[in-house]
């Protein structure tokens, strides 16, 4: 007996079985302690900067300067009040440089103590440098190093310049140095190998060692053309490190900031296409004289400051010669 031919249902004909619908779990949200909070850029709270170098988190910015304290009564603080004065008169946008501290100097074997606060300057050795934190110590203890093979040295002003930064967001009147360049070099002769070390660019290798006593914010749309720039202005030099004003906190660029701020900071800071022509002529005019005088210009090269963060480290000068140390 033959058995019938039992007929199936293609797969076509059958209706799609759905899956039970799971219901989604919400995760606990995070504990506010365990979210590290990203740091906001507010050109308002540091006079139109912003950052040249994107926030990394776990990385420091770095630089490494010889101090230069100006106390109140002396001819140096003198010329450096009187400079920026007349500066502020031609450019009322203008701001002075130098961290204000309590001044306390010895004077014949006594501590003078002032009201008056000293201002401190730097004389920048390396330009903004970038560590991660397993990098600092070995920098430190570098620069350590560097300091117990270099002697003291007497160095002094030559002139006034003006410098931009590398970003040309900023101009900078400087106090040039002209004795003490070789002792300045050979400083950075010895850092060069822990600044390759570490994949940073070296300073500049015609350097021209300054301290900066005031500074203006660039206008970027008048500053980009730099050839035109120098041809039209021919006192502004490039070689300013923007963090020779210790409050900086690396904020020297644009940022990558909005138009719509840009307009805001441009209107609330005001920016100049670059200092007047006549500024540097003017003051040299003016006081040169004292400021390469030895008597005023002169100051002592005897220590060694690094800046990792907001963190400061200092060592004497203690040697007789600078070295090159490998790091």
């Amino acid at each position: 007996m033959k058995r019938g031919l039992v007929a199936y249902s293609s797969s076509e004909d059958e209706a799609p079985v759905s899956a039970p619908e799971r219901k989604k779990k919400k995760l606990p949200s995070l504990a506010s302690s365990l979210i590290i909070p990203r740091p906001v850029d507010d050109p308002t709270l540091h006079q139109g900067r912003v950052r040249a170098t994107p926030h990394v988190e776990g990385q420091y910015a770095a630089y490494v300067y010889i101090p230069l304290v100006v106390h109140p009564g002396t001819s140096l603080f003198s010329l450096v009040e009187e400079v920026l004065d007349v500066t502020k008169e031609m450019v009322p946008t203008v701001h002075a440089i130098g961290t204000m501290i309590p001044s306390s100097r010895n004077s014949g074997g006594l501590v003078v103590n002032s009201s008056r606060r000293a201002r401190e300057l730097h004389l920048s050795l390396t330009r903004p440098i970038f560590l991660r934190a397993h990098q600092r110590e070995e920098f430190k203890q570098a620069i350590k190093l560097i300091a117990s093979h270099q002697t003291p040295f007497q160095a002094s002003f030559a002139t006034l310049s003006e410098f931009t930064n590398d970003e040309r967001t900023r101009a900078f009147l400087s106090l040039e140095v002209g004795a003490g360049h070789n002792e300045l070099r050979g400083l950075l002769s010895a850092l060069s190998p822990i600044i390759q070390s570490l994949h940073q660019k070296d300073f500049y290798s015609q350097p021209r060692f300054h301290v900066s006593i005031a500074w203006a914010l660039l206008d970027p749309d008048t500053s980009v053309n730099r050839d035109a720039d120098t041809k039209r202005h021919p006192y502004s030099y490039d070689g300013a490190i923007a963090a020779e004003d210790s409050s900086d906190d690396d904020l020297t660029g644009d940022g990558g900031i909005g138009e719509s701020n840009k307009e805001f900071q441009s209107e609330c800071f005001p920016r100049v296409p670059h200092f007047p022509s006549e500024l540097i002529p003017t003051l040299k005019q003016r006081f040169g004289a004292r400021v390469s005088s030895a008597h005023t210009g002169g100051f002592d090269a005897d220590i060694i400051v690094v800046k990792i963060g907001k963190d400061i480290f200092s060592w004497p000068f203690q040697g007789s010669l600078v070295e090159r140390i490998k790091p």
